[in-house]
Parts: structure tokens; C-alpha cells; sequence
């Protein structure tokens, strides 16, 4: 069985994927890798360092960018490529990062992860609240000086639209309707310019489908690597 290595989100640890990771056993081996450098570069050369051989990579939001540059960076051993809230524009305002990074720095590492913990989930949906909260306690265990290397490589991702179709792999594309952080139509506009995609889009859920909806993700995840001709 090939690896699946799955990257959490910014402000996110291995907890993320508490409630998905074991539901895969019999189609991959799983394990979680959780880059804190200041680049994307920087991130996919310790993914690449963290697994032998060929692999499938997940991601979620940054994750997400992570594995989607690591799908770039090695296609020859990247088999199939799962991402989750993480579309391929760059960052409208790179300076609004840079501040956010600035704040983990500083001691306001609370402040960012209180502001994210508004909008991240769909409050609404049956475990929002408990989502969230579930988010807010994972960032504030986390070391903020590590977090803001990542927020570093986010706030200067590059524009990946024109670059979809050299992805060659298979592709799932996982979307929840009320992700606030990254419109779910770029995951559908993501799926049209990949050649070998597929969309799933996620009815009342946020940015955090693994906490959120986890038996959504671990239905539509199952389909997916049962089907990749590997």
C-alpha cells in the first residue's frame, strides 16, 4: 500500500485529522507531516524527506498549498494528490499576512487564532461550534513562532491557475459550501483545469470538513483511493 501523508491546516497539528485517519487502513498507510518552514518550497522539501518512494498527498487550506506544490515538485512520485479548502490564486494582500505573522510573533497569538475561529467553521452546521472550539484549543497549543514561519510561506504563495494542467495525477478536490478562507467555486474551477480531478463539495460545512463533516471525508475519500489505478 502506498502512503497517504497528510499536511493539517495553518494553526493545526495532527489533531486534525483525529476523526478521518484510521478509516483508510486498508487502502493506504497514513501519516501526518506538519512543515514549519517560511517557505512553500521549504515545506515540500520536508514532505519529501518524510516519506520513501511513492506517495498520495492530502492537504488542508495551507496543507492544501503544500501538497499541491509537492504534486508540482515531484509528479514521478506524487500518485495521487487530495485537497481540501486550498485554492490556486495567490494571496490578494501579501502585507496582511506579513501582519499576521508579526502578531504570532509578538505575543497577539491569540488574537489570530480568536479572529480565525469566528469565520473557519460553518457555526451553524451540527458540529460547528464544537469545531471551532476543537480549532482553538489545537492553535493554542501550538508554538506561535512555528506558525508564523508558515504564515510567512502563505502570505507569498504564488498564482497556480495557469499551472493546474501539468497535474497530472488523480485529484480529489474536497470543498465545504461555507468556507469562508477559500470559495468553494475555486475548487470547482480547480477540478475543470485538472485533468484528472474530481470534485466533492460538502453541504453544511466550513473550512475544517475533517472536523466538521468527518464522515463525509472519510465516504467521498474511501471512493477516491479505492478508484486510483495504483
Amino acid at each position: 500500500m502506498l502512503p497517504l501523508v497528510m499536511i493539517p491546516a495553518l494553526c493545526c497539528d495532527e489533531g486534525l485529522y483525529d476523526d478521518v485517519k484510521d478509516s483508510f487502513a486498508e487502502l493506504v498507510t497514513t501519516q501526518i507531516t506538519v512543515p514549519y518552514e517560511d517557505s512553500l518550497a521549504a515545506c515540500v522539501d520536508k514532505v519529501l524527506g518524510a516519506v520513501d518512494g511513492d506517495f498520495i498527498v492530502m492537504g488542508t487550506s495551507f496543507g492544501g498549498h503544500v501538497a499541491r506544490e509537492t504534486a508540482f515538485v515531484a509528479p514521478e512520485r506524487v500518485k495521487g494528490l487530495w485537497i481540501i479548502g486550498a485554492g490556486a490564486g495567490a494571496v490578494a494582500n501579501p502585507q496582511l499576512g506579513f501582519e499576521r505573522s508579526a502578531k504570532l510573533r509578538d505575543g497577539r497569538a491569540d488574537e489570530v487564532y480568536r479572529q480565525f475561529f469566528q469565520t473557519i467553521t460553518h457555526l451553524p452546521g451540527e458540529r460547528g461550534q464544537e469545531a471551532a472550539d476543537r480549532f482553538l484549543a489545537m492553535a493554542r497549543r501550538a508554538d506561535p513562532q512555528k506558525v508564523a514561519r508558515q504564515s510567512d510561506a502563505l502570505a507569498v504563495r504564488p498564482d497556480r491557475w495557469a499551472d493546474l494542467p501539468k497535474i497530472t495525477c488523480p485529484s480529489l478536490l474536497m470543498w465545504g459550501v461555507h468556507d469562508q478562507f477559500s470559495p468553494a467555486a475555486d475548487g470547482l474551477r480547480m477540478a475543470g483545469l485538472i485533468p484528472h480531478a474530481r470534485y466533492v463539495e460538502i453541504a453544511e460545512c466550513g473550512h475544517l470538513p475533517s472536523f466538521e463533516t468527518p464522515e463525509e471525508v472519510v465516504e467521498a475519500g474511501r471512493h477516491w483511493l479505492a478508484d486510483l489505478d495504483i
